[in-house]
């Protein structure tokens, strides 16, 4: 793991920057997380251990975006004019740190609207297609509602949630929705890659912040990529349907009913559980508190009627 004089040594080396101030560590599960202080000038090191094929794509698309104008952290370019280097075994980037508070709900309902009308991948970065990339787009993205359910069922298991049982069936109703419902995927994935939309890929409460001005920001960007704007509005189901700030998204990007039908299908995976439990487990937080569990599913619950009304009723 990346030490502080190995980000010192970056510091000097890549960005002539020779006496930081470094005011703490983070570590995380795939990165190292520093903030730097050098005269009146504050920015974040980052250090990724993921490949270069990942890791290269997501700083320049990032630089990319903050050239277009949104509210993304700047990417500072190394002394030889390269937005990351390699120094060791890791990669490291530096950018622009962005200081602020908390964002609400709706707020960042806004804010992710406003992002995924604007937010372009620029042709340069654009993987070329095959026409074998449909079907295993479909295919992907239903495996990945199996593969959730698998882990829920785990869960249910393994810690004795019986009372979760309702949202597995929420799991198990959406892949049948979504599998009857493929020419509509199937579209929506040609217009993906046909605007070359950009989603966040990482769009928790953390990763959005409102500064003193009252402009709203969105950080660590390492994951985003070009797909389906629906991945990154999961992260605020159910409260965005119990709410009807669904509205507010749908004002800031209007792509019509067969979008808005997508996310409602979308939305009946209890999301928000599936998020809670594995969050929960992956950091130790155990045992799980029953009532919280209870009160997500009952959430859930809500949030199915009100899609299946959307939806005329599916079953």
């Amino acid at each position: 793991m990346p030490t502080i004089q190995d980000a010192m040594l970056v510091l000097n080396q890549y960005y002539d920057i020779k006496k930081p101030k470094i005011e703490w560590i983070q570590n995380e599960p795939d990165k190292a997380v520093w903030k730097v202080i050098n005269n009146n000038e504050t920015y974040i090191l980052k250090s990724d251990y993921r490949s270069s094929k990942t890791f290269t794509p997501s700083i320049t698309l990032q630089y990319a975006l903050s050239q277009q104008g949104l509210k993304v952290p700047e990417v500072i370019a190394t002394n030889q004019r390269k937005l990351c280097t390699k120094q060791g075994e890791h990669r490291y980037y530096l950018s622009r740190y962005i200081s602020g508070g908390p964002v609400s709900i709706i707020d960042r309902v806004r804010v992710i609207g406003d992002f995924h009308q604007h937010a372009r991948c620029p042709s340069s970065l654009t993987p070329k297609q095959n026409p074998d990339d449909l079907k295993v787009g479909i295919n992907r993205w239903i495996s990945e509602y199996q593969l959730k359910l698998k882990e829920l069922m785990k869960w249910k298991d393994q810690y004795s949630l019986k009372h979760i049982q309702p949202c597995i069936q929420l799991a198990e109703k959406c892949i049948r929705v979504s599998s009857r419902r493929a020419p509509l995927l199937a579209d929506h994935l040609k217009a993906v890659s046909k605007r070359r939309w950009v989603v966040h890929g990482d769009l928790t409460h953390l990763n959005a912040i409102k500064t003193t001005s009252g402009d709203i920001w969105i950080i660590d960007l390492e994951h985003s990529r070009i797909d389906s704007p629906i991945k990154d509005i999961r992260y605020l189901l159910p409260r965005i349907v119990l709410s009807s700030y669904n509205k507010e998204y749908f004002a800031r990007f209007p792509e019509g009913k067969s979008f808005e039908e997508l996310y409602y299908i979308d939305a009946i995976f209890p999301y928000s559980l599936y998020y809670y439990l594995g969050g929960s487990i992956r950091q130790m937080k155990l045992p799980l508190k029953s009532s919280r569990v209870q009160e997500i599913v009952l959430d859930e619950l809500k949030k199915d009627d009100i899609v299946s009304r959307h939806l005329g009723g599916v079953k």
